[in-house]
């Protein structure tokens, strides 16, 4: 790193903070009125930023201001280093008192049901004053967050993925993905259920370009079938257990939610490649703040706990099968 040359450099972080209010407002007039500017000196600010990156960074259209690509470039950068900026905030303010706190994580229904509340419970008990916001999201929003130093870190599902693939990923257990249905669904009275009995049923599916979705699709085709077409869109746990209960459609569920919810019932046909590595999503080089890095602990804690009940009962499941 030349830290000489950044001595001289003429980009400075008022010029970060001005292109990312008018990327995310789309107006010059928004943009002032939510840093409290004037529009004169917010577009005096903004032809600064420009002349010191050396290109144009927006285009006045008809929506409002887009990006150009050296635009693009320069929001995916000014994003990095405010994350950076605000983590450093952070941890300095938790090093000078330390029983305080604040940890931002995020969740995709996969360890959301479990993982994360045994983990923050824990955490919580261990530092009473140190807050934790809870988000949960579709996976490309909270990756995006993360990104931007929204999020300290995920929770989720961890697979290579295209839209994983800049994350620093840290398996905590392993558990399968089940369908499940209402305990009255006629799926349940179909002796050696298979994929083709399913497929004209009603699908809560996830959603897509997610790696689950592909994944079922796959099972699909690999059956010589189609998805299912009559299907709803949804990563809302909520939504998902309310379409399965009430009005008999099928889904996908971890299998330790399924086990924990009494109003349904899991199908006993396996799809191949939906087993999940449950585990933690990480920026690969933004360090975590200390309450942060906590919870990453209990996390830890958790997992291998879950991975042992996990392992005791499939255990306790072939030795049933066995004695049948």
């Amino acid at each position: 790193m030349d830290l000489r040359a950044l001595l001289t450099t003429h980009v400075k972080l008022r010029h970060l903070v001005i292109v990312l209010a008018v990327a995310e407002q789309g107006s010059l007039v928004r943009a002032a009125e939510e840093l409290y500017l004037t529009q004169p000196a917010l577009s005096r600010a903004l032809r600064e930023a420009e002349h010191a990156i050396g290109a144009p960074l927006f285009e006045r259209t008809a929506r409002g201001m887009v990006p150009t690509l050296a635009g693009e470039a320069c929001l995916e950068h000014a994003k990095a280093i405010v994350g950076h900026l605000s983590t450093l905030r952070r941890r300095v303010e938790e090093l000078a008192d330390p029983a305080s706190g604040l940890v931002k994580v995020g969740a995709h229904v996969t360890g959301a049901n479990l993982l994360l509340p045994r983990a923050v419970a824990r955490l919580t008990a261990e530092k009473p004053r140190v807050e934790v916001r809870l988000r949960e999201a579709p996976p490309e929003t909270l990756i995006q967050e993360l990104g931007n130093g929204d999020l300290d870190l995920l929770v989720g599902r961890v697979t290579d993925h295209p839209s994983t693939a800049r994350l620093r990923l840290v398996p905590l257990y392993r558990e399968d993905f089940r369908i499940v249905a209402a305990p009255w669904h006629p799926a349940h009275a179909i002796p050696e259920v298979s994929l083709q009995d399913l497929a004209d049923y009603r699908w809560v599916v996830p959603l897509a370009n997610t790696p689950l979705r592909d994944e079922l699709e796959q099972n699909f085709r690999n059956a010589g079938l189609a998805p299912p077409a009559q299907q709803v869109e949804s990563g809302a746990p909520a939504t998902v257990r309310t379409l399965v209960v009430e009005a008999g459609f099928l889904a996908l569920m971890p299998e330790s939610m399924a086990l924990a919810e009494p109003d349904v019932k899991i199908l006993s046909l396996h799809l191949n490649g939906l087993a999940q590595q449950v585990g933690l999503l990480l920026h690969p080089d933004r360090p975590l703040a200390p309450s942060a890095a906590l919870l990453a602990e209990k996390l830890r804690e958790v997992g291998d706990e879950m991975a042992r009940e996990l392992a005791e009962r499939a255990l306790s499941s072939s030795d049933v099968l066995g004695e049948g």
